[in-house]
């Protein structure tokens, strides 16, 4: 099995099991209403509901994340070379124009 259809398959899983717990999650928001029927809280139902939505949302971003890293990483080096690029324009501009004023 290659490196890239080992990544493949965790990224897709990631998704796939992301999108099953927040499903779950919606489920359990559902039937647990936020109330107090007899004796038997369903509080507890509502607000795991809440936190297994949460950790369904984080498991299909991470599978996104892990599935488009590559992407991702040379974007974001990209972009922070653009802006070091930018910066280091700006200073050079004061420096001549201090030098100019100087002069």
């Amino acid at each position: 099995m290659t490196n890239t259809t080992k990544k493949k398959i965790i990224s897709f899983s990631l998704i796939i099991f992301g999108i099953l717990v927040l499903i779950t999650g919606i489920m359990m928001v559902q039937t647990g209403f936020a109330t107090f029927d007899g004796d038997e809280p369903r509080v507890g139902l509502y607000i795991g509901g809440i936190f297994t939505i949460i950790g369904g949302v984080f498991l299909t971003v991470g599978g996104l994340i892990y599935l488009n890293f590559e992407r991702l990483k040379k974007k974001a080096l990209s972009t922070a070379g653009k802006v070091a690029d930018a910066v280091e324009e700006e200073r050079k501009k004061e420096k001549q124009t201090e030098a100019d004023t100087v002069n």
